[in-house]
């Protein structure tokens, strides 16, 4: 009798982990058609990473194997629905960034180096897309034809959203513009054209570092709920091993690229100031994540029991704020992104600076206390 009930108890177990493979793999195959077909929209973006984290969720369930069947019907589905190559080419990215999650969370790798690769493989692959979509428009292969066709589409684009944005301002219809004003406005949106244009490599790879360390994030909150479901047994991932830690190596390429791009005229030398300011943008961001963590630990989560919805109400104030205020809240936001670097700096150099103070005081002093253990959490 009881052998019986252990074997149903068994079958039982065995149906439910197939039915959750099932449904976990029906939802990152839909969610990847749907992030194909918008793909750089916010939804689109919203779609492919919540995919690549249900799909490494699968990996651990079922096997590697699964990567060659998702990508037949993720591919298949797109083209039959849009008959476009491209787009049915873009629905195998969350593929790959659930099988980058897997192998290296398998791995046993740090999430700053997933997260690193995910960013560099995105990179990769959206500029392969880009690439091909600028030659299969043109209909032949140049580089030369390549590089002014994306140069043209590209400066389309920042155009059209420069005039639509100036579209909506009254002071600046032409009904209230003179030619004088006309003149110096037609000159305004040049300048501002260019800029936006030097900025689109910072943007691009914040985009695809945006991408990559939200589908992590997204990856823990999927793995820690669905995983134990079918693997009662297995740990879950806690929030403080799987935060993005940040090398002293960046933080001297920052602070390097913000005194460089202070001491570069812009005018003089544009190139590098070009290169030191995109430096700054891309890193930017990561070591304000470092900073918002380093403050919530030691301001809040020590010492306030109900300090766990604190970051989704930020995360809500900051949205509701943002819609309602707009260049405001754009001028707070820089000031917080500039205070949250500075600690994540802080956060991420002190344990190497703490290091090297103990070394060289034992080195000058002789000092005997030999304490190897200062690891910061």
């Amino acid at each position: 009798m009881t052998e019986n009930k252990n074997e149903k108890n068994f079958k039982n177990k065995n149906i439910l982990h197939i039915v959750e493979i099932l449904c976990l793999s029906a939802a990152a195959v839909f969610l990847s058609i749907m992030g194909a077909n918008m793909l750089i929209d916010l939804t689109g973006l919203l779609c492919i990473i919540t995919a690549s984290a249900l799909f490494a969720c699968v990996l651990f369930l079922f096997s590697p194997g699964l990567i060659l069947f998702a990508g037949a019907a993720s591919f298949t589905i797109t083209y039959l629905m849009c008959g476009d190559m491209i787009r049915a080419t873009a629905s195998l990215i969350y593929i790959i960034v659930g099988a980058i999650i897997y192998f290296g969370f398998g791995g046993k790798k740090h999430r700053t180096s997933i997260t690193v690769g995910i960013a560099s493989v995105l990179a990769l692959f959206y500029m392969a897309l880009i690439f091909f979509t600028v030659v299969i428009s043109a209909g032949s292969f140049s580089v030369k034809a390549v590089v002014s066709n994306l140069d043209a589409n590209l400066s389309n684009q920042v155009d059209g959203y420069i005039e639509r944005y100036y579209s909506m301002l009254p002071q600046y219809s032409p009904a209230m513009m003179d030619d004088v004003q006309a003149s110096e406005l037609a000159a305004l949106k040049k300048e501002l054209s260019m800029n936006i244009k030097v900025m689109i490599p910072a943007i691009f790879m914040l985009y695809n570092l945006a991408a990559a360390y939200l589908s992590t994030a997204v990856f823990r909150t999927a793995y820690n709920l669905f995983i134990p479901m079918a693997h009662p047994g297995r740990k879950k991932i806690k929030n403080k091993y799987w935060r993005v830690n940040i090398s002293i190596i960046s933080a001297t390429v920052l602070i390097a690229a913000m005194v460089l791009s202070a001491v570069v005229s812009n005018k003089n030398s544009l190139l590098p100031s070009i290169v030191f300011t995109n430096l700054i943008y891309i890193l930017a961001p990561c070591f304000s994540i470092a900073g918002i963590y380093f403050v919530y630990d030691k301001l809040f989560k020590s010492h306030h029991s109900g300090a766990g919805l604190l970051p989704v109400f930020l995360a809500a104030g900051t949205v509701i704020f943002v819609l309602l205020f707009q260049f405001i809240a754009f001028a707070v936001l820089f000031f917080a992104v500039a205070v949250f670097m500075i600690f994540g700096l802080y956060a991420t150099l002190i344990g190497d600076l703490k290091k090297f103070y103990d070394k060289t005081k034992k080195l000058l002093l002789g000092d005997d206390d030999d304490d190897d253990d200062d690891y910061i959490d």
